[in-house]
């Protein structure tokens, strides 16, 4: 029904006069018209802002969010409630070890008892004891401290 209505309409209007349609396509007709264009030159500009202003946005979001080994580092001390000289000891294990990853002390004991063995870390050896309780349990750490021992004699 609503199709025959429209039918109906379009068949009592005005025919509609085509010949001016291309008006605006000759050379003589033909004009700049300013103000548009100005108009279309900062839709262009804040159309291009915002697209840049995203994809930065994006990529801060992916090097915050990316993999930062001080970061984990980091998150860990605190997920464990280190106190921050146990921070700053683990730190400086990490960096006498030349570790590329300092979380890695938060998995493997073994790092821990080996800085405990050098020379620069003897007056530490209690904080050592335990932090390495701390992080890893009191019977897995004396585990760990056993089988290095076995490893040694």
């Amino acid at each position: 029904m609503n199709a025959l209505c429209q039918l109906i309409i379009f068949a009592a209007d005005a025919p509609v006069d085509f010949t001016a349609m291309g008006e605006h396509f000759r050379a003589d007709n033909a004009k700049i018209n300013i103000p548009h264009m100005i108009i279309l030159a900062l839709a262009v500009l804040v159309i291009s802002s915002l697209i840049w202003a995203l994809s930065r946005w994006q990529s801060d979001n992916e090097s915050r969010k990316g993999e930062s080994p001080q970061r984990l580092f980091d998150d860990l001390c605190k997920q464990h409630d280190l106190t921050s000289n146990n921070a700053k000891l683990l730190r400086k294990i990490s960096r006498e070890l030349q570790l590329p990853n300092p979380a890695s002390l938060f998995v493997d004991p073994s790092l821990l008892i080996s800085a405990g063995q050098l020379e620069k870390f003897q007056e530490t050896q209690q904080q050592l004891t335990k932090v390495g309780e701390e992080l890893f349990g009191y019977h897995l750490w004396k585990q760990a401290v056993a089988s290095d021992s076995h490893h040694i004699s």
